[in-house]
């Protein structure tokens, strides 16, 4: 029986080119040229997904808090965003329902800066405002995801409550 190879790198014979058999050669700056736009191909894709995740543009509007499959809620907590100017920044209303003691609306300001951090805080003149700190996960058109920057085991996940017409 008779055993063929069918690819080996011969390097002996000149150092930008792979032996393939014994006839066919296939160019090494042929063989970069294709990993570099393979590689530029990776690139543009997990940048895309960079950005699906994190678009500040998409703050502004209701979200309503969703939480974690078996957890029962006797209310809901939604979070209307209200840019100003810069729109990184604005008035934030926190809109709570629960069924014992009902309706709740409370008002506060908030600051989205480059870091992914919402700054969530309570306008005061003449003090020091409260204020909660929260790294976002996930910011997209639909959905939305915050974890407590002091606390990383507190998680809010959100999605874009539905216009009431």
């Amino acid at each position: 029986m008779k055993t063929m190879k069918l690819w080996r790198p011969d390097f002996s014979l000149w150092p930008s080119h792979l032996t393939l058999g014994k006839e066919m050669y296939a160019s090494l700056s042929s063989c970069l040229i294709g990993a570099l736009m393979m590689l530029a191909a990776f690139s543009l894709a997990s940048c895309s997904s960079d950005d699906e995740e994190f678009q500040t543009n998409q703050l502004a509007g209701t979200w309503l808090r969703v939480y974690d499959e078996g957890v029962v809620a006797e209310g809901y907590v939604k979070y209307t965003f209200t840019p100003g100017v810069p729109s990184t920044s604005g008035d934030c209303d926190i809109y709570v329902y629960d069924v014992f003691t009902g309706d709740t609306t409370i008002h506060r300001g908030y600051v989205l800066n480059d870091n992914r951090q919402l700054v969530i805080y309570e306008p005061m003149y003449g003090g020091t405002p409260e204020s909660q700190t929260w790294n976002i996960k996930k910011l997209g058109s639909s959905t939305m995801s915050w974890e407590r920057a002091d606390r990383s085991d507190i998680i809010y996940n959100f999605k874009r409550a539905a216009l009431q017409k």
